[in-house]
C-alpha cells in the first residue's frame, strides 16, 4: 500500500506546480459591514479574519447543508471570497437577501480576479497542524497568497489581478492538490453534504464557539451528538474504473459515495465520502471493481 508521501514523491520528483485555476471565483464583499455580515452567514469566525490570516469556512441552509464553502481573505478594507465558480452567483444571492439590512455590497469578480494554485513540497519547518482555522496571508504587488495547507504537501492559492499573469509551470501534475484536506463543492452538490461529511470540524472549517450562523444549530447538534459517521476519504487505483457504480465492502454493503476524481497519467486519485469509520475500511470497491489503494483512511 502506496503512502502520500510515497505518491507525491513519485509524481512530483521536487517540482513546483503553477497552474490557473479556471473553476474557480471570487465574490468581493465591501462595505464598513462586511464582516458583520458574513460573521452571521459561515462557519468559521469572520473576527479572526486580517490581512496576515485567511480562513476556510461554509454558508449552510437552514438545515445545515452547505450551500457554497470558501477560502476567504482580507483585501484592504474588502473581503474575497474564493470558492467554485459556478457557485458565485448562488451565494453573492443568498447573502443579498441578509445583505438589505448592513451597509455592504456584494460583487462577483471573476472578470477581475484571477486565481492560481501552487503546490510544492511540504516545508518541514511550517507548522503542519491539518486543525489549525488561521491560514497564513502574504500580500505581494497585486498578488495575494494564501497558504491552504502544509500537509501532506504545500499548497497555496495566489489571488491576483485579472492583468496579471503568473507563470503556469507542469500544471498536469496540478491533480495532486486533491490531497489537500479542504475541498469546495460544486454546484451540483450545493445543500447536499453536511459540513462534518467534508472533515470540516477537524480541517479548521467551523468554529464552535462563534456563536449563531445560519445552519448552526444543525451543525452544532452533528458535533455533539454524532449521528453521521460520514466523513471524507482518499483512495487511489490505476486504470479505467467504473465511478458509477456503488461504493461497497467485501460484502458488496454500501459504503460510501464519491465526492470529486480526478488523474495523472493512469493513475485516479479520488475523495470520497464514507459512511462508515475508515478504519473499518478494507477492501473498497466500485460494484466488482476493486479500488487497487487506500492512500490514506481520513484526510486529517
Amino acid at each position: 500500500m502506496d503512502s502520500l508521501y510515497e505518491i507525491i514523491d513519485s509524481t512530483l520528483q521536487t517540482k513546483n506546480i503553477v497552474a490557473k485555476q479556471h473553476d474557480i471565483g471570487v465574490l468581493r464583499v465591501s462595505g464598513m459591514d462586511a464582516k458583520k455580515l458574513l460573521q452571521g452567514q459561515t462557519t468559521c469566525d469572520i473576527t479572526k479574519l486580517s490581512a496576515e490570516n485567511g480562513l476556510y469556512g461554509a454558508i449552510c441552509s437552514i438545515k445545515g447543508r452547505i450551500i457554497s464553502n470558501f477560502y476567504i481573505v482580507q483585501n484592504n478594507d474588502d473581503v474575497l471570497m474564493i470558492m467554485a465558480k459556478d457557485l458565485v452567483e448562488k451565494t453573492l444571492l443568498h447573502l443579498k437577501k441578509y445583505a438589505v439590512f448592513f451597509k455592504t455590497e456584494l460583487v462577483d469578480e471573476q472578470d477581475n480576479v484571477k486565481v492560481y494554485k501552487k503546490l510544492a513540497a511540504k516545508n518541514c519547518e511550517a507548522d503542519s497542524n491539518v486543525a489549525s482555522n488561521i491560514f497564513a496571508t502574504t500580500h505581494d504587488n497585486e498578488t495575494i497568497t494564501l497558504t491552504i495547507g502544509h500537509e501532506p504537501l504545500e499548497v497555496q492559492l495566489l489571488i491576483t489581478s485579472a492583468k496579471t499573469d503568473i507563470e503556469e509551470k507542469h500544471q498536469d501534475l496540478s491533480a495532486l492538490a486533491i490531497l489537500t484536506a479542504r475541498p469546495l463543492i460544486s454546484l451540483e452538490q450545493s445543500e447536499t453534504i453536511l459540513p462534518q461529511w467534508l472533515n470540516m470540524q477537524s480541517t479548521g472549517g467551523i468554529s464552535f464557539t462563534k456563536g449563531c450562523y445560519t445552519g448552526q444549530e444543525i451543525v452544532a447538534r452533528m458535533q455533539y451528538k454524532g449521528k453521521s459517521k460520514k466523513q471524507l476519504a482518499l483512495v487511489t487505483w490505476h486504470g479505467n474504473l467504473d465511478q458509477t457504480q456503488a461504493i461497497v465492502d467485501e460484502q458488496a454493503k454500501n459504503i460510501g459515495q464519491l465526492f470529486f476524481v480526478t488523474q495523472i497519467k493512469d493513475t485516479y486519485y479520488a475523495q470520497i465520502i464514507l459512511n462508515i469509520d475508515p478504519s473499518e475500511v478494507e477492501l473498497p470497491s466500485f460494484g466488482w471493481q476493486r479500488i487497487n489503494t487506500i492512500a490514506t483512511s481520513l484526510l486529517t
